[in-house]
């Protein structure tokens, strides 16, 4: 711009600056004015200070100047603006100040020059100032020098202004004259906070004094603040232990004096528990001090020492029946009592209390009574099966033994084909609780033992009854069957088929009988067992019945057996045999006719003798060969068993296939295989209620589009919609029945029944949704799919609490929830604190943000009595499932009553609603320490529920990383295929990869198998191994054995399934199968799939984060999507979208997973990441792209 045409602008600017400061500062000393008229009055009458009011008004109005001349000064700095009010002011400038300001000074030509000149000329001939009228500017300037002088005449005014007498007198009486103190003469409960206000007509007292007085403390006096709005004054005393008095005092004006009382409701103490055992557990008297819960024998004497904080009325225990028990107290003074009982069974009491005036105790604590029985000692025997013996051995024989109270005599007592019973006592004297093993070598030549006798023997201890009677606790009986010298093997020819040859029909009716006659003799003795307890004679007609039918339907056997043996030897035996059976069954009808199971005794020598004779029935000379194919466990006798055991250690000639599937061991244990089992069954049942739920929500929307619907294309969209849903409808059938199928699979826990017959129920109501949806009847499919929907989830809770632990869920809710109440407490505290900074105290009170304060408060005090109702019934359920959880919780819960957190959140919220933010602020921090001791008790007490939670991440992360190395494997093979087939990569490059018929289910694995499903029956002998070990009868050709499978499954792939020759499993089982050279291992194109997936439902109940377990099912759930479509379609997936949707999803869940770990694990010296904050949501694209480009050197 031109430096001479902005000289020349420049004064106009200037007015405009000082036109604009006139005007504001004429407004504001105008206002200020009327200010200080109306403070004026108020200083008449005594509410305000005149002078004080006069400074700070004239201080404002300084600063207000001050800044207005600021900001003016810093107006008006566009110069084209200003060009363009002079070009309005003069027209005859025609556009060439404006035109002359925009051009550059070092690029002037001959026109731009000469406009340059005609503006420098126009300023000189033209007053440019006037474009802002000076006589606008006098009239603004006389009007702010008018508004100044009045405003410093009524300023001074206002210094000089008194209270009038009157005036001041009139607003004393009208304050004075109606003050409500609050609460007055008052009672309160000892230990609680008390507030104190003086409300007065009109905001006189900004503030004032408390003096409190007591008789045994010296008095004291507490500052009494005034609310910013209200005409209150008010005081808070935290805390009342005595009696007291306190007075209201102003600069002029107290109050009388009022009186506080203090009293206390009735409660408990202490409780002692003094205990007398019964003279037969051998144990001194016990007091056991401050206990609210006692556990104890049956037969124990207790009397319990109840310790109050006063004297009451009067004290009763109430039982959970409504029955009363009175305290006995020394005399009416006492605040000690006791009450005396003799422990049966097990049984809760409320104490409950009223004083003299008539309070009852306010919670009402439990005292519990835990009655143990006396129970009989426990025999466990080794080995706890039959066995078979030489009559030269020395045969070893051991049992183990403990009971609750001590054992007088352990011994053994054993017989030898029928003879006379022979007992050796072993052990005298065993202590309380200790666990002694014992062996005993049962010398068989010794005793004259004979081939094919019967060696029956059971240990014995004998201890005291509850009653103080002895007691005599028998074990099982056991068998060992003397062999004979001469058992000849000779070696055959293997059968065809590779099945085991079959035993003679004689052979086999003679093995039949005699496990029939073993049985008999088994449930002999435990009829006569149970005969001798207190269980129980009112079975004891069915058992004998029982008992008598079985030996009458052997001893018929024997008779078809006697027609089908020719040999005279054996026909002797044989009516030996009847004999002793016949004996045996008139000792059972005697028993039977006079009900004494006595007799029984009588007929166990008979029943040995006669299954001793059995055995001289058996064979002498054995043919054997080896089978192909191992029989599976729990098929045929206890004595094929015994004799496979037999051939196993025999060295048969015939070479080992070598190079057939070797087997893998199984090393899960049964009880993790059954825990694995129903952590399955448990994940299925939830994704199938939630999948159901889904799916109905889906169609409730299309329910309503469809009603709405105006066109045929609208229609047919949603139609096809419901297609799409029908399907998925479909594939929730197809697992309802694969889950159907788990259940009534042999387990450790298998589901009873009724489970399955309500899982069956919920099927048919997923079958007329999918049927409903196929007719197109929304409505009804509806319908079916909202009961399903509740049938599924009624089955999830009820298996729940039946298969897992019934306390997990209560316990870790309890949990979670203390913490967030812990969280919720700090940042009430925060906000207090806030409240009461030097900021927030500036101005006047804000009614909403304190009403909202107010009510947090009491929902945070709400909910913590919430939690605390749920932590008493949680004591009482879990009080015999759980005795240390319910001790920790009662203890919890009582520590959290006693300090009064309920009381403290109460008082809060009620010091907010007066506005007493500092005394509050105390008041909220003292009950967060309460509420946080209270989260530290909670997740203590989880512990023993829940266990260590990092073992579990460790598990997870073991299989995530295994389940990441499988879907690696499967991608990498997979897609170099897709591109090749596709196009995108030419050459010969793996040219093995590239082959029609391998890699694509549809053709190497024609009929792909379901879950469960059985064997090809194209199985040639040749493809099965000839181990004999083979585990769990798992037979070679059915994947293997995998050690983290479901028991009793066996993996659908076969060999010679795979689309070529040697494609064979490699060992160790699908896990390690998964990513290998064969489709049918691959986890989304194979037969991996399930138990891919059914690893990932592992993972997802290992870890314990709700947003961990919503990443595992996300993950699932495509993959689930992916496979269907593969199934559906038989079409490649695209591996692209594989590794977006599943596998970088996969390597996030188990990159959180570690940082859980990291976080939860106990080791100090761990070294945590601290660059591995996972990415945002809106960025995740943005930096895979980034990856990408830097991993492909763009």
């Amino acid at each position: 711009m031109n430096d001479s045409l902005l000289y020349r602008i420049r004064p106009v600017a200037r007015r405009l600056r000082v036109l604009r400061f006139w005007q504001l500062w004429a407004v504001f000393a105008i206002i200020a004015a009327c200010t200080a008229w109306w403070l004026t009055s108020q200083a008449e009458t005594g509410q305000v200070d005149g002078r004080n009011a006069a400074i700070t008004l004239a201080s404002i109005a300084g600063v207000t100047a001050f800044i207005a001349a600021v900001t003016c000064a810093f107006l008006y700095r566009d110069e084209r603006w200003i060009a363009a009010r002079i070009e309005e002011h003069f027209p005859s400038l025609d556009q060439r100040l404006l035109t002359a300001l925009s051009q550059p000074d070092d690029q002037l030509g001959f026109m731009q020059q000469r406009i340059v000149k005609e503006a420098r000329d126009h300023s000189r001939s033209h007053q440019w100032i006037d474009a802002v009228s000076g006589k606008t500017l006098w009239l603004t300037r006389l009007w702010g020098l008018s508004a100044t002088a009045a405003l410093a005449a009524l300023l001074l005014i206002l210094s000089a202004t008194t209270p009038r007498t009157d005036s001041l007198e009139a607003a004393n009486l009208a304050a004075i004259a109606e003050p409500v103190i609050q609460p007055g003469d008052t009672e309160i409960e000892r230990g609680t906070s008390l507030v104190i206000t003086a409300k007065f007509a009109s905001t006189v007292f900004n503030q004032g004094e408390l003096r409190i007085e007591s008789e045994s403390e010296p008095p004291r006096t507490l500052p009494m603040t005034q609310n910013l709005k209200d005409p209150i004054l008010g005081g808070f005393l935290s805390s009342v232990e005595i009696p007291i008095t306190y007075q209201v005092v102003t600069s002029q004006w107290t109050s009388r004096v009022y009186k506080v009382d203090v009293f206390e409701f009735p409660q408990l103490a202490r409780a002692n528990a003094d205990l007398v055992f019964p003279k037969y557990t051998r144990m001194k008297p016990k007091r056991i001090n401050d206990t609210v819960r006692v556990s104890a024998v049956a037969g124990t004497e207790l009397n319990w020492e109840l310790v109050l904080n006063k004297p009451v009325k009067s004290a009763e225990l109430v039982d959970e029946s409504g029955e009363r028990t009175t305290v006995n107290f020394h005399d009416a003074d006492s605040a000690t009592g006791d009450v005396s009982m003799v422990v049966q069974t097990s049984e809760r009491f409320n104490l409950e209390l009223v004083d003299n005036e008539g309070r009852k105790n306010k919670y009402p604590p439990t005292l519990v009574i835990r009655a143990l029985p006396n129970q009989p000692p426990k025999l466990k025997v080794k080995p706890a099966s039959d066995s078979e013996v030489s009559p030269l051995e020395e045969f070893p024989v051991s049992v183990e033994t403990v009971d609750d109270f001590g054992i007088d005599e352990v011994g053994l007592a054993y017989s030898l084909s029928g003879g006379k019973t022979s007992e050796i006592i072993l052990r005298r004297d065993l202590g309380r609780g200790e666990k002694t093993s014992i062996e005993q070598m049962l010398a068989l030549e010794d005793m004259g033992a004979e081939p094919d006798q019967l060696l029956a023997y059971h240990f014995f201890a004998s201890d005291v009854d509850a009653d103080g009677n002895p007691r005599r606790t028998e074990s099982d009986m056991y068998f060992a069957e003397v062999r004979p010298f001469d058992q000849i093997f000779r070696q055959g020819d293997p059968p065809p088929g590779g099945e085991p040859s079959p035993p003679s029909p004689q052979e086999a009716q003679a093995e039949e009988l005699a496990e029939i006659q073993k049985e008999i003799i088994s449930a002999t003795w435990r009829v006569i067992r149970e005969h001798r307890t207190e269980k129980a004679n009112a079975g004891f007609s069915e058992a004998i019945a029982l008992l008598s039918e079985s030996q009458t339907e052997a001893m018929t056997k024997l008779d078809e057996l006697a027609g089908k043996v020719k040999d005279p030897q054996s026909q002797q035996f044989i009516g030996e045999i009847r004999s002793a059976m016949a004996s045996a069954l008139e000792i059972i009808d005697r028993s039977a006719s006079k009900s004494d199971g006595r007799l029984l005794g009588d007929a166990l020598p008979f029943e040995q003798e006669a299954y001793g004779g059995l055995l001289k029935l058996r064979e002498r000379e054995f043919e054997v060969s080896r089978s192909q194919k191992q029989p599976s466990k729990g098929q045929g006798s206890a004595a094929q068993q015994r004799k496979q055991e037999q051939l196993d250690d025999l060295e048969l000639e015939q070479d080992e296939n070598r190079y057939e599937t070797q087997s893998q061991a199984q090393t899960a244990t049964a009880e993790e295989a059954a825990e694995r089992e129903v952590r399955q069954i448990l994940n299925r049942l939830r994704d199938l209620a939630r999948r159901q739920e889904d799916l109905n929500k889906e169609l409730a929307q299309l329910q309503s589009a469809l009603e709405q619907a105006e066109t045929d294309e609208e229609r047919e969209a949603i139609e096809r919609q419901l297609e799409r849903l029908r399907e998925q409808e479909q594939d929730l059938l197809r697992e309802t029945d694969e889950l159907a199928e788990r259940m009534q699979q042999p387990s450790e826990q298998a589901t009873d029944p009724e489970t399955q017959e309500k899982l069956q129920e919920t099927r048919a109501q997923v079958q007329k949704s999918a049927e409903a949806l196929e007719k197109k009847d929304v409505a009804e499919a509806l319908a079916s799919g909202k009961r399903a929907e509740r049938q599924f989830e009624e089955m999830r809770d009820d298996f729940r609490k039946e298969a897992a632990g019934q306390f997990n869920d209560a316990i870790r809710e309890m949990r979670n929830e203390a913490q967030q109440l812990d969280e919720q407490q700090q940042e009430l505290t925060e906000k207090l604190d806030s409240e009461t900074s030097p900021e927030s105290t500036i101005g006047l009170r804000d009614e909403g943000a304190a009403t909202d304060l107010e009510e947090e408060l009491e929902r945070q005090r709400e909910a913590i009595n919430e939690l605390l109702d749920r932590m008493q019934e949680t004591v009482t359920d879990a009080e015999e499932a759980e005795p240390l959880l319910a001790q920790k919780l009662y203890d919890s819960y009582r520590k959290t009553r006693q300090r009064g957190v309920e009381r403290k959140m109460e008082a809060a919220s009620e010091l907010v609603r007066r506005g007493m933010n500092s005394e509050a602020k105390a008041a909220t921090e003292n009950a967060g320490e309460d509420v946080s001791q209270l989260r530290e008790d909670l997740e203590e007490a989880a512990e023993t529920v829940l266990g260590d939670e990092t073992k579990a991440l460790e598990r997870a992360l073991g299989e995530l990383d295994r389940l990441d190395e499988a879907l690696r494997k499967e991608i990498e093979e997979q897609a170099p295929q897709q591109q090749q087939s596709g196009g995108q990569r030419g050459g010969e490059d793996e040219p093995n990869k590239g082959d029609s018929g391998e890699g694509k289910p549809g053709e190497s694995e024609p009929g792909e198998s379901e879950p469960g499903g059985g064997k090809s029956g194209g199985e040639q002998p040749s493809q099965r191994s000839s181990s004999e070990g083979s585990p769990s009868g798992t037979e070679p050709g059915q994947g293997g054995a995998e050690p983290s499978g479901q028991p009793g499954e066996q993996p659908a792939e076969q060999p010679g399934q795979g689309g070529r020759p040697g494609s064979s499993e490699q060992p160790g089982g699908a896990m390690q199968g998964f990513g290998g050279q064969q489709a049918a291992a691959s986890p989304l194109t194979g037969d991996g799939f399930r138990e891919w997936s059914d690893s990932l439902r592992e993972v997802e109940e290992m870890v314990d984060a709700p947003e961990l377990r919503s990443q595992a099912a996300q993950i699932r759930d495509r993959a689930r999507e992916i496979r269907t479509d593969l199934k559906r379609n038989s079409k490649e997936p695209e591996w692209d979208m594989v590794e977006e949707l599943i596998a970088t999803p996969l390597r996030e869940l188990k990159r959180n997973v570690s940082e859980e770990l990291m976080r939860r694990s106990a080791e100090k010296n761990a070294d945590v990441p601290i660059d591995r904050d996972p990415v945002p949501t809106q960025f995740t694209d943005a930096v895979r792209r980034y990856y990408e480009r830097l991993g492909s050197g763009q």
